[in-house]
């Protein structure tokens, strides 16, 4: 294949950025008050989602003969990946859903940069928007869950 090193790399950043998500939700579990337990049925949601997304893209990699020890190192898109990653670990007192928010942007803008992306083969970016569509649709139920506890709802990112 002669986008692999492009492939692997794009592969390389979407498994990153769904291990910190499941790592980000784990974290936001753990440090629910009892007031925001309702929120444990859509933090566990996200954790299923990365993981099911996640597999698909080791699946992927696996049919273009890349192994999974070569898609856990950093990708490109280390930046945007950085930038879930302070959201979720961050001490910095704010409502959990407000770091849902800010992560699940995050994760969109990779998807919508890797689905950009010049090369990158077909069956790929096929996989790539389907996924992107997905978090898209599973992102507007924070807007559920802010109306359940009386927040605002704030607009959602396009990223179509």
């Amino acid at each position: 294949m002669e986008n692999q090193p492009i492939a692997m790399e794009c592969l390389r950043d979407l498994v990153a950025f769904h291990t910190e998500r499941i790592r980000g939700y784990q974290v936001l579990l753990r440090r629910l008050t009892p007031m925001d337990q309702h929120l444990a049925t859509l933090f566990n949601a996200f954790v299923r989602q990365s993981d099911q997304l996640k597999d698909e893209l080791l699946e992927m990699a696996a049919i273009l003969g890349m192994n999974e020890r070569e898609l856990v190192a950093d990708g490109r898109f280390g930046l945007a990946w950085s930038v879930v990653k302070i959201v979720f670990s961050s001490s910095i007192p704010a409502y959990p859903l407000d770091k849902c928010r800010s992560g699940e942007n995050a994760l969109l803008i990779a998807y919508h940069s890797v689905e950009g992306t010049e090369g990158l083969p077909a069956p790929i970016r096929v996989m790539v928007n389907r996924q992107k569509r997905e978090v898209i649709a599973a992102r507007e139920w924070i807007a559920h869950f802010e109306g359940l506890n009386g927040q605002p709802s704030q607009p959602s990112m396009p990223l179509s």
